[in-house]
C-alpha cells in the first residue's frame, strides 16, 4: 500500500451490529405533559387565594417527573429533534412552575397568619354558597 496502513479489524468493529433504530415520535407523552401543565398552572396561580396550590404542585411535580424520566431517551437520540426540544422545554417549564409553587406556598403560609386572609376566605366561601 502506498497510503497509511489501515487496521481492517478496527474498521470492521465499527460497523458490526444492527443500525440504531430510527427516532420515534413522542406525541402521546407530549400531549400528556401539556395536559398536566394546562391543568396545573391555573391551579398554581389560583393557589394563593383559593387553596388550590397543593393539587397544582402535585400535578406539576408529576409533569416534571415524567419529563425528567424522558431525558435519558432524549439524550440517546430516541426522539425526533422537534419532539426532543419540546420535551426539554416542558421539563424546563415544569421546573419553573415548581419554583413558583414553592414561592406561592411560602406566601400562603405567611398570609394564613394574617386576619385579612381569613376574611378573604370567609368572603369567598360565603359568596359561592
Amino acid at each position: 500500500m502506498t497510503g497509511p496502513e489501515v487496521d481492517v479489524d478496527k474498521v470492521d468493529a465499527l460497523f458490526v451490529g444492527d443500525p440504531p433504530p430510527p427516532p420515534e415520535a413522542a406525541a402521546p407523552g407530549l400531549r400528556r405533559l401539556r395536559a398536566l401543565l394546562w391543568v396545573a398552572i391555573p391551579l398554581n396561580i389560583l393557589g394563593i387565594p383559593c387553596w388550590t396550590g397543593v393539587p397544582g404542585a402535585a400535578l406539576t411535580l408529576w409533569a416534571w417527573l415524567v419529563a425528567d424520566g424522558e431525558m435519558a431517551r432524549v439524550d440517546a437520540g430516541a426522539y425526533h429533534a422537534e419532539d426532543a426540544a419540546a420535551l426539554v422545554r416542558m421539563r424546563r417549564l415544569s421546573a419553573w412552575v415548581l419554583g413558583f409553587c414553592l414561592v406561592s406556598l411560602v406566601i400562603q403560609v405567611y398570609l394564613l397568619s394574617t386576619p385579612a386572609y381569613g376574611q378573604l376566605h370567609s368572603w369567598i366561601l360565603g359568596h359561592f354558597r
